[in-house]
């Protein structure tokens, strides 16, 4: 038998609510009231129902989170997809009218944001890295004005696919065009207040961010918090946004995803010469692509284990969402001989259990962030024991990132499914099967 080989598998199958003793809740969207000065004299909590989803959007992309505040995914169909996939050109995210207050509002975030894409030109001065391009394709933008919602003042290259409301604020000779801020971010953050006189831009404040250069495979992310303020007595629309169809730059190239308020534990990656793809770190786990979470069940892109690549000497992080365990199963090639569980603060650890003569039983027990080695390799485990207290949110694609190794090279196909309930027995459980891909080509697309 061969060495074994390195594949990790972050899968994360979320079911339950946000993690406060592992998350604080700082990191979610809150609205805080301010007086005359700028200071803070109270928070707002809003109603869920009182958000608007954005054209691309759907309502489930829009968390409450249990300690307070709001979580939005943004495109989570898209999430941890490679270079060359496609994503539909659209508005996502979600937007809520703030009452009006006697002096304002300071809307805080955190920001966990990927992009395969740039936003930027020749004209901000940060160049392109070697066989990049440039082009304002997709923007992630905090906006706060008392004119409209985000999605309703750019100008638009086809009506929204999502469902969510889309009704022009401004005329259409008024629309904004890329760049909807004077100074595109071009790879770093970029905080803008329109001073009421500039229509060509977004109003009110805004910050943002977007990609230095797409294609020659440059992956760029950012995970920080931020802010906007607007110092406004008058009801106040605030938006947080991916926009990848604001006319002239739209298409379905070279796709961004990410989360605004995530309590997940998404972290910046090495970008530009040194970007690496999803999978190869923990913080930037390979992620489902199918973005259904009703059914516990996701479904992840083919990856290829080659000798010597990601997943052989190396793990490959991929991610599903969880409760209180999971279920993984290989049904076609090489078979799990290693895994390393996430640091949750989960104070009991974990449990590993293997199918016995019908019967789970568990063979070791892992410490919170700890390794496991199988005496040879297996096809099915389940990892037990994850705390109800930590309350997994089952919208979060990010929420338990598990890393697994293989005992061979090889295709794998990999079934995996979330335990939240009373476990039925192995043959009842429904396993979807996803299998893992190579991306061996990049493409460089003619953009006009």
């Amino acid at each position: 038998m061969q060495s074994p080989k390195t594949l990790v598998g972050a899968l994360a199958l979320a079911f339950g609510s946000l993690a406060a003793t592992a998350v604080p809740t700082a990191h979610a969207i809150t609205f805080e009231l301010l007086d005359a000065t700028g200071n803070v004299t109270g928070v707002y909590n809003p109603a869920e129902s009182a958000w608007q989803i954005a054209p691309g959007s759907r309502s489930r992309d829009l968390s409450a989170l249990p300690g307070g505040g709001f979580s939005i995914l943004l495109d989570p169909d898209s999430f941890g997809i490679g270079e060359l996939s496609t994503q539909r050109s659209d508005i996502y995210g979600a937007g809520i009218l703030l009452p009006a207050s006697a002096h304002g509002y300071r809307v805080s975030f955190s920001a966990n944001l990927r992009t395969w894409d740039s936003y930027n030109d020749e004209n901000t001065g940060v160049p392109p890295f070697p066989d990049g391009s440039l082009g304002f394709w997709d923007l992630f933008a905090v906006n706060a004005n008392i004119t409209g919602y985000y999605w309703n003042l750019v100008s638009t290259v086809t009506d929204g696919e999502g469902g969510g409301e889309e009704v022009p604020t401004l005329a259409a000779s008024t629309l904004i065009n890329d760049s909807v801020v004077p100074t595109p971010p071009a790879g770093s953050l970029v905080q803008y207040t329109n001073p009421g006189d500039n229509p060509s831009a977004l109003p009110g404040a805004t910050w943002a961010w977007g990609g230095r250069d797409y294609a020659a495979g440059y992956f760029e992310s950012i995970g920080t918090s931020g802010s906007v303020v607007l110092p406004s007595s008058a009801p106040v629309y605030v938006s947080f946004v991916l926009d990848t169809r604001t006319e002239p730059f739209a298409d379905t190239d070279y796709p961004s995803w990410g989360a605004f308020g995530s309590a997940g534990t998404l972290v910046a990656v090495p970008d530009g010469e040194n970007g690496l793809r999803p999978g190869v770190e923990a913080g930037n786990p390979l992620l489902p692509v199918d973005g259904d979470v009703e059914d516990g069940v996701f479904e992840f892109a083919p990856f290829e284990i080659v000798e010597g690549g990601l997943g052989d000497t190396s793990f490959l992080f991929i991610d599903p969402d969880v409760t209180i365990g999971y279920l993984y199963k290989v049904s076609g090639g090489p078979n799990f001989i290693e895994i390393l569980l996430p640091t949750l603060d989960d104070p009991d650890g974990y449990e590993v259990q293997l199918l016995v003569s019908g019967d789970w039983v568990t063979v070791g027990n892992v410490d919170d962030g700890g390794t496991f080695t199988f005496a040879s390799g297996v096809n099915t485990f389940r990892v037990m024991g994850i705390s109800p207290a930590l309350g997994l949110d089952p919208t979060n694609p990010i929420a338990f990132v598990t890393g697994v190794k293989f005992d061979d090279i090889g295709t794998v196909q990999l079934e995996m499914q979330a335990i939240s309930v009373p476990i039925p027995e192995p043959e009842s459980m429904a396993l979807l099967a996803a299998g893992l891909v190579l991306v061996a080509v990049r493409r460089v697309r003619a953009r006009r």
